[in-house]
């Protein structure tokens, strides 16, 4: 299995989103992320490329320190919990992505 959808969805891309920076269909891009499909390694140096991460990082399964800890509270609540904690971190998440977006508008200009 590979970490490119976790990579695309941290940084706030879709798939669609993806699929146009690497010059690829969408539904190409989901069955990558899927493992239904595997593409030359020179398509997933160009994934890489555009996510901004080293090849080895779309299949390292290596969590930081931080993430594991998340990880290991997030998996010991509740789901009713759970759900808040999600929910939590979406709205975390599009506050960074405005607040990149702001600070960065041509950037988020040349990512459409």
């Amino acid at each position: 299995m590979n970490n490119i959808a976790r990579i695309r969805k941290a940084r706030g891309l879709r798939q669609g989103d993806l699929a146009e920076m690497v010059g690829i269909s969408q539904p190409h891009i989901s069955r990558i992320e899927g493992g239904d499909e595997g593409p030359p390694l020179s398509l997933f140096r160009t994934i890489a490329d555009a996510l901004n991460v080293p090849l080895a990082a779309l299949f390292s399964d290596a969590r930081s320190h931080i993430e594991q800890a998340v990880l290991d509270a997030f998996r010991s609540l509740p789901e009713n919990r759970q759900a808040g904690w999600v929910e939590m971190a979406r709205l975390v998440q599009a506050e960074a992505q405005a607040a990149n977006q702001a600070s960065d508008p041509d950037r988020h200009a040349k990512e459409k």
